[in-house]
């Protein structure tokens, strides 16, 4: 095989090996970004929800309604 063919199969195989990888590394990228910033609030409700809902009393159901 000649140099260039050799190139031509050498760049495909890097992008068969490599695309998908990146194309995770942005998908994961962009999920990340699309994540809401903690706040003092977000952290005192989660800190609420850590009580496993089938333990919750009415009043814990209609605070978990009326955040929604």
């Amino acid at each position: 095989m000649d140099p260039g063919h050799l190139i031509a199969v050498n760049v495909t195989l890097l992008y068969l090996i490599f695309g998908p990888l990146v194309l995770c590394a942005i998908y994961v990228l962009f999920d990340a970004l699309s994540k809401p910033r903690d706040s003092e609030d977000q952290r005192l409700d989660a800190a609420s929800d850590r009580k496993d809902p089938a333990l919750w009393t009415e009043e814990d159901i209609d605070a978990h309604m009326r955040r929604m």
